[in-house]
């Protein structure tokens, strides 16, 4: 196996549904060759067009009941070799909105990651780069030793880092970032301000974009699926995008 595109599922917030969503949409956006892998201990419920593996945890006994994703470390677990080589990763709740085919592009000895804080909210290439683990690419053979860093003493890991997407740029041999205008945050790009919500859907992906990033509340299906308010005090949340309902119709059928 050599080009994936993997995701990781575990916990409950997520279905199969919202994983066969995003492998349909990455097939029908991109002319490039791969395999579509999901890491999770419960297969039930995904295409048959998709391969799943159990979360490789060798070597750890359990993950915090804290903030961040921590799970995410297993992406670079050794026994991974073999099974994936280049990864493209995309958190389940990813929209995509063009051709992903630049995402492919060999990192080659890097750990290619989003950008998030004030550069990518201000969409300002002049700010510090902070690395966010939503979107990856990598050769997992460059990137083990991440694992193996983590869990030699994951005590120091979880003291010294907030979050896992912190400790994954931290811990790299060598990062690089992906172009800003690539993602969007639903949060900070594309969500209207509060009174304007009332009247108006949030804005359409840039022509420029190629995913719209969920981090946090609210998750696409909960705007997509939900018949009231889908957003928290002082934001409104009663109008749907056409383009995200469109995306959710389109890729939620059999």
């Amino acid at each position: 196996m050599k080009n994936v595109m993997l995701t990781i599922k575990w916990g409950t917030e997520f279905s199969a549904d919202h994983v066969n969503i995003l492998f349909k949409a990455a097939y029908s956006n991109t002319s490039q060759k791969f395999d579509f892998v999901c890491l999770t201990e419960n297969s039930d419920g995904l295409d048959g067009g998709i391969i799943s593996y159990p979360i490789p945890q060798t070597g750890i006994k359990e993950f915090p009941k804290s903030q961040g994703a921590w799970p995410k470390v297993c992406l670079f677990h050794p026994d991974l070799l073999g099974k994936i080589e280049q990864v493209l990763f995309l958190d389940i709740d990813t929209v995509i909105t063009g051709n992903i085919d630049p995402l492919f592009n060999d990192p080659g000895d890097k750990l290619r990651m989003l950008s998030c804080g004030p550069r990518w909210r201000n969409f300002d290439a002049s700010l510090p780069c902070q690395p966010a683990s939503g979107v990856l690419s990598y050769n997992l053979k460059c990137h083990t030793n991440i694992f193996e860093q983590f869990k030699n003493n994951p005590d120091q890991a979880y003291s010294n880092f907030e979050l896992e997407q912190t400790f994954l740029g931290n811990t790299a041999n060598a990062v690089d970032y992906f172009p800003l205008e690539w993602v969007q945050s639903f949060k900070y790009h594309l969500r209207r301000q509060f009174i304007a919500d009332i009247f108006l859907p949030p804005k359409n992906p840039s022509e420029k974009s190629i995913l719209v990033a969920f981090h946090g509340y609210p998750r696409p299906h909960q705007i997509w699926g939900q018949r009231q308010q889908w957003a928290r005090f002082p934001r409104c949340g009663v109008r749907r995008p056409k383009w995200m309902m469109d995306y959710f119709e389109t890729y939620s059928k059999s």
